[in-house]
């Protein structure tokens, strides 16, 4: 009897943080969009947001600066900054154009 090859299992994919990097710039550049389209400038949106946080800790326009530009933020600071900015909804492919997007880079 000959014997066969058996075929392996597909190898996962490997996770070499490129998929991290891709979405933390996909992150910035949805929110610098959107402040561009706004017209608001990091101090505008340091003001917003404390003015938001109803007298709460102010983020200093530097470190806002930096977290924007670094897009490593949560969630949950892009939807408190959207918000600040009166922003009512958002749709991702008006935002990027379809050849920079993170699908794209698989």
């Amino acid at each position: 009897m000959a014997a066969t090859k058996s075929k392996s299992p597909p190898r996962p994919r490997r996770i070499t943080g490129k998929e991290d990097d891709l979405m933390a710039d996909e992150a910035r550049q949805i929110l610098r969009a959107e402040m561009v389209r706004r017209g608001y400038s990091f101090k505008m949106l340091a003001e917003a947001l404390a003015e938001q946080q109803g007298g709460g800790p102010i983020e200093l326009v530097q470190s806002l600066t930096n977290k924007v530009n670094r897009g490593r933020f949560s969630f949950a600071f892009f939807l408190r900054a959207a918000r600040a900015m009166g922003v009512p909804s958002l749709e991702l492919e008006a935002v990027l154009p379809p050849s920079t997007s993170v699908e794209s880079a698989k």
